[in-house]
């Protein structure tokens, strides 16, 4: 499947499922450095999870300093597959996109950037 870029970056759409079985789309950046996918706190409480339910890790961000996380499973639908995938929701997170990391998206799919012409091709596993 080919996604255009969002803002002329490796932006791509997804949903997930909340609480109540309705489907919320999001917006994340491709970050293949990112062990994890990080998501800000808010969308948690948009999708009805229980922040603090989640197993909380620490992350090392640009600056060496650590930031509280909490990872949950749920369910996602992307790059046309229903999947659960392990995202963690932080309120520290200091970019302003989520971030679609290595854990349960590149387990699934491989991406193909084409920077120059601005989309990636994303293939299921």
């Amino acid at each position: 499947m080919i996604f255009p870029y969002i803002d002329n970056e490796p932006i791509v759409p997804l949903e997930i499922q909340t609480e109540n079985r309705e489907w919320i789309e999001f917006h994340a950046y491709i970050d293949s450095g990112a062990g994890y996918s990080v998501f800000h706190s808010d969308h948690a409480e948009l999708l009805g999870l229980k922040l603090e339910n989640g197993r909380r890790v620490y992350f090392t961000v640009g600056d060496g300093s650590q930031i509280p996380a909490y990872v949950h499973k749920v369910s996602v639908k992307f790059a046309g597959k229903k999947f659960e995938a392990q995202i963690a929701f932080s309120s520290s997170l200091g970019v302003g996109t989520n971030l679609l990391g290595l854990v349960s998206f590149f387990d699934e799919f491989s991406f193909c950037f084409h920077h120059f012409k601005k989309y990636v091709e994303i293939k299921q596993r």
